[in-house]
């Protein structure tokens, strides 16, 4: 049984494999559905609290944008609670293009969406984690916060993030897990009452995260989080320029760029239907909404929330096309999601077998499994095993 399983993981995280059963599935949910079966509401809202950032990430085309920087006007996120709260949307996550921590009225986001009962998780670059800033996120009650760190080296760090400082960073980390534990608000969960936000480290693996990077990385920040997840990079929808993909296959990894070529061409004509027209709308902080998690500059506007309700903009004609697109894997209406190597090479299963394997291989479980709900096993404090290439 256990092997059998193995088996179905590993197939089911092969680029592939995935891609060849969801494309078969694709075909035959057309045929009766030719949008897609559509929910009739979206499971989340993701919220652009800015689209301003203080850093530079080498891998992020946020520094490529053209769109003008804006803050989400609070009577327009008070309308978003309201409607959220009444169609029974109960997942909220502050955080696309931006760093959300440039809004001032964070904090006040945060607890507006818990007093509605709506879980929310914030992701931040962590350059804004003062001590008496964390107490006023810590206090919001936010039921995730994302740390987004892809390196332990100063340098490294200097080089992925410009305008990170890797010590503030690493002081604002140990002072969010101290706020928590002494100060965070209860709340019943899979792990029994704990205090939250639980804490979560997240990592794009590039070529630097190499087998001395990641055993530095657990080093550094394992004591401080509840989980770690990795993932690879991609294009952002043709924004961030050079490597989209750093798990591209051992054999295309050796022997070079005509057989990346090859993997690419073959990833193209084998592309999926992307899940988020069928998950989540995302609203911008101009009031614009969007069916793309990348769209920096706003090319897949399906609706202005405001004018528009969030259940109209859902069931748009707009919204009815990029299914129609995805679903026929026709984007001349669409451009940008005919660019957008996440849904050439990405696969959440493969990411997540990823992350298990590193987390296996540097003894790290999770005292709050971000991904299962499944009740913690006890913390494993032995030496790191020793990584691999």
């Amino acid at each position: 049984m256990q092997f059998t399983s193995s088996v179905k993981n590993q197939l089911k995280g092969s680029l592939f494999v995935s891609r060849v059963a969801a494309r078969l599935r694709t075909r035959r949910e057309r045929k009766d559905h030719p949008h897609g079966i559509v929910p009739d509401r979206p499971r989340r809202v993701i919220v652009e609290p800015t689209n301003a950032c203080n850093l530079a990430c080498s891998y992020c085309g946020n520094k490529s944008m053209d769109r003008r920087l804006t803050m989400l006007p609070m009577p327009l996120y008070a309308q978003l609670i309201e409607e959220m709260q009444s169609l029974g949307i109960d997942r909220l996550t502050l955080h696309t293009i931006g760093e959300p921590t440039l809004h001032r009225e964070l904090p006040k986001m945060i607890s507006m969406a818990r007093a509605a009962g709506i879980q929310v998780s914030v992701s931040t670059n962590g350059t804004r984690l003062t001590p008496e800033y964390v107490r006023e996120l810590v206090a919001a009650g936010p039921d995730i916060i994302n740390l987004s760190i892809d390196a332990a080296d100063p340098e490294k760090i200097k080089a992925l993030r410009p305008g990170l400082d890797p010590e503030a960073f690493y002081r604002g980390m140990k002072e969010l897990k101290a706020v928590r534990d002494a100060e965070g608000p209860f709340k019943s969960t899979p792990w029994g009452r704990v205090r939250v936000p639980s804490i979560v480290a997240t990592c794009v693996v590039t070529k630097a995260f190499d087998a001395e990077e990641e055993r530095a990385w657990f080093e550094r920040y394992r004591d401080h989080v509840d989980d770690v997840d990795l993932h690879w990079p991609n294009s952002h929808a043709g924004y961030a320029e050079g490597e989209v993909h750093g798990g591209g296959g051992r054999l295309a990894r050796f022997l070079g760029r005509p057989i990346q070529r090859l993997r690419d061409r073959f990833y193209r004509r084998m592309r999926i239907s992307c899940p988020y027209p069928w998950d989540a709308l995302f609203l911008l902080s101009n009031g614009q909404v969007s069916a793309c998690h990348f769209d920096f500059d706003a090319r897949l506007v399906v609706g202005r929330f405001g004018p528009s309700s969030i259940e109209e903009i859902w069931k748009s004609e707009e919204m009815q096309s990029i299914r129609k697109a995805h679903m026929n894997f026709d984007f001349q209406d669409w451009e940008q999601c005919g660019d957008c190597s996440a849904a050439l090479y990405t696969n959440r299963h493969q990411d997540d077998l990823m992350s298990r394997r590193v987390k296996r291989r540097n003894r790290f479980v999770p005292t709050r499994d971000m991904w299962t709900g499944r009740a913690p096993d006890a913390q494993v404090n032995g030496d790191l095993a020793e990584p691999s290439e």
